[in-house]
C-alpha cells in the first residue's frame, strides 16, 4: 500500500486518486471511510463527539484498510500520522509518502468551512507540531508551486517498484516482514525505517558466520556494533548461555538506545528476543531468519524462550520484533535435511489454514522459496494478529506439536524437530479421523503431502505411550481438565479439542499398532 501524508491542504485527496489511476491501483480516502461508516462528516464528529472519538474511528478505520489484501494507494487524515502506532502500521503493510507544503501555499488551498475543524488561527502552530511525524515518511515529495499532475508524476517514479511487506498487525506495536531474494545487503535501509540506534547488538549463529560472515560485517559498515556467536543447536536455549549473552551486552556498554540483531535460525531467534526482552526491560530486536523454519515460523509472533529439562521453551516472554527481514538468498547454504524438517511447518499451515497454499504443495515439483516464505507468513501474521499472546485462535499453530514436542522429549531431543512435528502430523490427522471429524480421503491427502515433503511414516521412530507421559503433563497446552489439542475436520481447516492424557495416550496407542513407522 502506498499511504499520502501531509498536513491539510497538501493535496492528498487529488493526488491519491490521480496516483491510484496511474498505478493502477484502487483509491481509499480514510476520511470517507470515517464519514461513510458512521453516517457523519468529518466536521460532525467533531462538534458532537470530540477530537478523541474522532481519533479512535481513524485508528480502527486505519487497521481496517492494513487488513486488507489490496495493494490500494490510500490519503490519510492530517492528525493521523502523529500517533507513533499509526505511522508503525502504515509502514508495516506499504510505504509513506509525504505531500509537504509551506503554510502560505496550504493557506491559499484550505477552504474556508466547516470541513476542517482544526484549521483556525492555531493551524501554523499545529502545522509546526506535527512536522515530525510527517518527515517519519518513506519520502517526502514537496508540492509548492506544483500542479497536482507534476506531484503525481514526482510520487509515482518513487513508489512504481517498491515491494511491500507482509504486515503482522499485532494491536500494540504493528511490524512487517520484508521477504525477498538478496535484500539482506540493504538491511540498514530496512531498519532506518524503524528506528536510528546508537548501535547494534548481533547474535550471529556459528554456521551462517561462518559462510556469511563477511557479507554480515559489510553490511553494517559505519554503524557501531558488537557480536557474540551462537554456537548452533538447542543447547544454546539455556540459562547458562543467556547470562554469558547479557554479560557481553553489558561488556559491550549496550545500552536502551541500542538494538539487538538475530542473524540465524529459531535457536538464535529466541534467545536473541529473549535477551532483548529482559535487558534494562526491554530493547528493540530485529530478525534476520536464515533457515527456512525460521523464516515461515519462529521469527514471527514475539514468543522467545529458553530450555528446561522439564521440556523445550518453558521460560520465556513475549517480545515483538521490529522488524522481521526474509531474505531467501541464506536459504542457498542450507542442508535438504534441513529443507526438509522445515516443510512439516509449510505442510501444517496447508492443512490448518491454507487451503491454496496445501493444493500447491500436492502438485508443486520443487522449491519456490519466496512463494512458500510469503504465503507462510501471511498465514501466520494472519493468526499472530488477531492472537498476539496464545490465548485461542493462535493455539491452531501447534498442530502436531503436542505429540511433537513430547516426542523430542522422549528421545532426549535427539531427533529434529521437523521429524517430530511430522510424526506429530499424522497423528493429528488420524485422531482429526477417529474422532469422525474429517472424512478419509482427506486424512489421505494430508499424509500423502506429508510423505512427499517431509517424511514417510516408516521413517518416523514412536516412543513407547508410557514414554510421553510425563512430556504431555508439562506440555504448555495443557490447561485444567485436559490439554488443548489441535485436529482438523479438513484440508485448510483446524479446530482444537480438550483432551484428557489418558485419552491422548489410549488413542497413541492404537495409532501406533496401525502406523508404519518403528515404535521405541
Amino acid at each position: 500500500m502506498i499511504f499520502l501524508t501531509g498536513f491539510m491542504g497538501a493535496g492528498k485527496t487529488s493526488v491519491g486518486r490521480r496516483l491510484a489511476e496511474r498505478l493502477g491501483r484502487p483509491f481509499i480516502d480514510i476520511d470517507e471511510v470515517i464519514s461513510s461508516k458512521t453516517q457523519s462528516s468529518v466536521g460532525e464528529i467533531f462538534a458532537c463527539s470530540g477530537e478523541e472519538a474522532f481519533r479512535a474511528l481513524e485508528r480502527s478505520a486505519l487497521l481496517d484498510i492494513a487488513g486488507r489484501d489490496t495493494d490500494a494507494v490510500v490519503a490519510t487524515g492530517g492528525g493521523l500520522p502523529v500517533d507513533p502506532v499509526n505511522r508503525s502500521i502504515m509502514k508495516a503493510c506499504g510505504h509513506v509518502v509525504h505531500l509537504r507544503a509551506d503554510f502560505e501555499t496550504l493557506a491559499t488551498r484550505v477552504p474556508e468551512d466547516s470541513s476542517r475543524p482544526l484549521w483556525n488561527e492555531h493551524a501554523r502552530t499545529l502545522l509546526l507540531e506535527r512536522t515530525p511525524a510527517y518527515e517519519d515518511a518513506d519520502f517526502t515529495v514537496p508540492t509548492d508551486g506544483l500542479s497536482v499532475q507534476e506531484v503525481v508524476d514526482t510520487a509515482a517514479g518513487l513508489v512504481r517498484s517498491l515491494r511491500p511487506p507482509v504486515p503482522v498487525l499485532v494491536p500494540s506495536s504493528p511490524y512487517p516482514v520484508y521477504i525477498g531474494e538478496g535484500i539482506f545487503s540493504d538491511i540498514l535501509k530496512y531498519t532506518t525505517r524503524h528506528l536510528r540506534p546508537e548501535g547494534m547488538f548481533l547474535m550471529v549463529d556459528e554456521q551462517v558466520l561462518a559462510h556469511h560472515g563477511d557479507s554480515i560485517q559489510s553490511c553494517l559498515t559505519g554503524v557501531r556494533n558488537a557480536m557474540v556467536t551462537v554456537p548452533s543447536g538447542e543447547t544454546s536455549k539455556s540459562f547458562d548461555f543467556l547470562l554469558k549473552t547479557l554479560d557481553e551486552m553489558f561488556a559491550a556498554q549496550v545500552n536502551r538506545q541500542w538494538m539487538t540483531m538475530a542473524v540465524g535460525g529459531g535457536v538464535t531467534g529466541d534467545l536473541a528476543a529473549f535477551a532483548s526482552s529482559i535487558f534494562m526491560r526491554g530493547i528493540p530486536v530485529v530478525h534476520v531468519p536464515t533457515t527456512l523454519l525460521a523464516q515461515v515460523d519462529s521469527s514471527i509472533g514475539g514468543k522467545t524462550g529458553i530450555d528446561l529439562r522439564q521440556g523445550k521453551n518453558l521460560v520465556g516472554t513475549f517480545h515483538q520484533p521490529l522488524m522481521v527481514l526474509s531474505d531467501v538468498q541464506f536459504l542457498s547454504s542450507l542442508e535438504s535435511s534441513q529443507i526438509r524438517d522445515a516443510m512439516a511447518e509449510v505442510v501444517k499451515y496447508g492443512v490448518i489454514m491454507d487451503g491454496p497454499l496445501f493444493e500447491y504443495l500436492e502438485t508443486a515439483d520443487g522449491h519456490d522459496f519466496e512463494k512458500i516464505v510469503t504465503l507462510c507468513t501471511r498465514d501466520k501474521a494472519s493468526v499472530v494478529g488477531q492472537d498476539d499472546r496464545e490465548g485461542g485462535l493462535r493455539r491452531i499453530l501447534n498442530f502436531g506439536h503436542t505429540l511433537g514436542h513430547a516426542i523430542e522429549h522422549a528421545h532426549g531431543y535427539n531427533t529434529s524437530h521437523g521429524k517430530a512435528v511430522s510424526a506429530g502430523m499424522y497423528f493429528a490427522a488420524w485422531l482429526s479421523r477417529e474422532l469422525g471429524l474429517i472424512q478419509l480421503k482427506e486424512v489421505d491427502r494430508i499424509f500423502r503431502v506429508i510423505r512427499k515433503w517431509t517424511y514417510p511414516q516408516e521413517e518416523l521412530c514412536y516412543p513407547r505411550p508410557d514414554m510421553i507421559d510425563s512430556a504431555l503433563a508439562t506440555d504448555k497446552k495443557s490447561a485444567l481438565g485436559g490439554i488443548h489439542f489441535v485436529l482438523t475436520p479438513g484440508v485448510g481447516d483446524a479446530t482444537v479439542k480438550k483432551l484428557t492424557s489418558s485419552q491422548i495416550l489410549g488413542a497413541y496407542g492404537r495409532f501406533i499398532r496401525e502406523s508404519e513407522g518403528c515404535l521405541r
